[in-house]
């Protein structure tokens, strides 16, 4: 049996993700979000099977996708030529696009988890100096124009991880049989145990917490401010990986990301203990 690949199994997640997005997205109204997530499962024949397939398929899709990043990282001569440079610079903006869908996608569900991230999220981006408003614009403006904007980001952010994932890809990184069977059997029985969750709208806020990957940042508005927290932390480790190819002294680029990550698993740890 060939090898199977982290960029394989990216790449199939992704698939799957988009698949079944086209399958729960025709039956969502943006109009009534939290109301036509639930109607998913209880009038959609296996709505529930696909609202999970759709849900976990693009968390795996972000965690394999850093696997596969790390492995190219390891397995290429990164400093040689122009063109691998723009590759990796390639790879490292898919990460934030995808975590960005997946973002999106807790919030659009609208139940109470949904609203409190979305919340943090517009609040967050209104503290940023000078084109915070614009940005929330751009991606949110929740309170003022409701999910609408972020339903048409959400979609293009998975329209751009595809047209990224697979650009520079489609030449070495093909899925083969092998891969995209078992990475699809493995995601149906998967979810055939283990649902995509939901909760009540606005029921024990004081419970709520973000989605996982978020959980650090919701821990750290504790105790600094948004710009910081919300903002500038979480860019540190984008900006820093993005630009591996170009540091010449290459230590001091794996010593900044390596005690970010300590930090953030660290403050997601209290996260995790305060709301558990």
């Amino acid at each position: 049996m060939k090898e199977i690949t982290y960029g394989q199994i990216a790449l199939t997640c992704l698939l799957l993700s988009l698949v079944t997005g086209f399958v729960v997205g025709y039956q969502y109204e943006v109009s009534a979000p939290f109301i036509s997530t639930t109607a998913i499962e209880a009038t959609l024949p296996f709505g529930w099977f696909w609202r999970s397939l759709h849900f976990w398929t693009s968390q795996g899709f972000v965690i394999f996708l850093c696997l596969h990043s790390f492995d190219t990282w390891q397995g290429m001569n990164i400093g040689q030529g122009k063109r691998l440079k723009i590759h990796w610079t390639i790879i490292t903006i898919t990460i934030p696009l995808g975590i960005l869908a997946l973002f999106s996608g807790y919030v659009l569900r609208f139940d109470g988890t949904g609203q409190a991230a979305g919340a943090i999220a517009e609040h967050l981006l209104l503290a940023v100096p000078w084109i915070g408003k614009a940005l929330n614009r751009l991606f949110m403006a929740i309170g003022s124009e409701g999910l609408n904007r972020l339903y048409v980001v959400h979609i293009l952010a998975g329209i751009l991880c595809w047209a990224l994932g697979t650009w520079y890809h489609t030449r070495t990184v093909r899925i083969n049989f092998a891969s995209f069977g078992l990475t699809t059997l493995f995601f149906i029985v998967f979810c055939m145990f283990i649902r995509a969750p939901i909760d009540l709208p606005l029921s024990h806020l004081h419970l709520i917490h973000g989605p996982w990957f978020f959980l650090g940042i919701q821990e750290l508005l504790r105790h600094f401010s948004p710009l910081i927290a919300g903002i500038l932390f979480p860019v540190i480790p984008v900006v820093t990986v993005a630009a591996l190819p170009w540091i010449k002294r290459k230590e001091s680029a794996y010593l900044i990301l390596l005690m970010w990550t300590f930090a953030y698993a660290g403050v997601t740890l209290v996260g995790i203990l305060r709301t558990g």
